[in-house]
């Protein structure tokens, strides 16, 4: 049994336990051992400390140890101290719990607060990457962080959200940009 799905509205109906979910996929003449894709509109998921709000999102093998969450459109991805927003996000979780997700689209972007709010880092890119274990976030093609005292352009650049540094590669021989703070440095 399932214990992934946390809070799920789409539309007039609400879904906020696995057994509604089950119902659901029953309806539809699914059977509960087979892969499961459910798909909902204009979509708004609680889930742990996540907000998401999309105009789809499509749920993936619902019964397996590994759940894959898809969301389409106008993605807005809201935690404690990150805003995602993206054309699509593809996120996985196992045992309830994330530990990978991509972001992608031409206009993806991701804003990363303190805990008053305050705005610590930013940046875009048209894929980006993440891994929950590690708070590592890649990003690649056309990527760009500024970290409030450095800014670095490239198309590839890895990020880290907890210690907030960045490291960026040249990736086939693409230049990288590198505006840095004199005052940071030490």
């Amino acid at each position: 049994m399932c214990t992934l799905v946390g809070h799920i509205q789409t539309h007039a109906s609400t879904v906020n336990d696995v057994d509604t979910l089950n119902n659901f996929a029953l309806i539809h003449d699914s059977d509960l051992n087979e892969q499961q894709d459910l798909y909902f509109e204009d979509i708004s998921l609680k889930k742990n400390d996540l907000n998401i709000n999309s105009d789809g999102a499509s749920i993936t093998d619902l019964n397996n140890e590994i759940t894959v969450f898809t969301f389409l459109g106008n993605v807005e991805i809201i935690s404690e101290i990150v805003i995602i927003k993206c054309d699509k996000a593809v996120l996985e979780f196992k045992e309830n719990e994330l530990k990978n997700a991509r972001f992608t689209g031409e206009l993806s972007s991701f804003q990363q607060f303190d805990n008053e709010r305050e705005l610590i880092a930013s940046g875009t890119a048209e894929v980006f990457e993440y891994d929950h274990i590690t708070n590592i976030l890649r990003m690649k093609t056309n990527a760009w962080v500024n970290n409030g005292s450095n800014v670095v352009s490239g198309n590839l650049i890895t990020y880290n959200l907890v210690k907030r540094n960045i490291i960026a590669d040249s990736e086939n021989g693409s230049p990288v940009k590198l505006i840095i703070d004199s005052k940071t440095i030490n």
